[in-house]
């Protein structure tokens, strides 16, 4: 990879961390929520950071593949599938 397309790949995921953040705010802010509406929009929130998320470890599994750093990969997927595995026993 040359310098330019591993800073392609970290903006990349700095933009995604960025927007999970976002989503994580916004999740806080209706910790509370009372009312159906509220409700609703803090899974809906939820449900995009949780997936937004799981993009965060796929793609950081990605790139450290492609830059060779194949144990460093395999231990990020290994994360995204306990991550996905207990997600689908709740």
């Amino acid at each position: 990879m040359s310098d330019e397309e591993i800073t392609r790949c970290v903006r990349a995921l700095a933009e995604l961390e960025r927007r999970r953040e976002a989503l994580a705010a916004g999740v806080e802010e209706l910790r509370l929520a009372a009312t159906p509406r509220e409700l609703a929009e803090r899974d809906r929130l939820g449900t995009e950071m949780a997936v937004l998320a799981d993009v965060i470890l796929l793609e950081s599994a990605t790139v450290l593949d492609r830059l060779g750093l194949t144990t460093a990969a395999m231990a990020v997927q290994h994360l995204l599938d306990e991550e996905r595995l207990n997600r689908d026993e709740s």
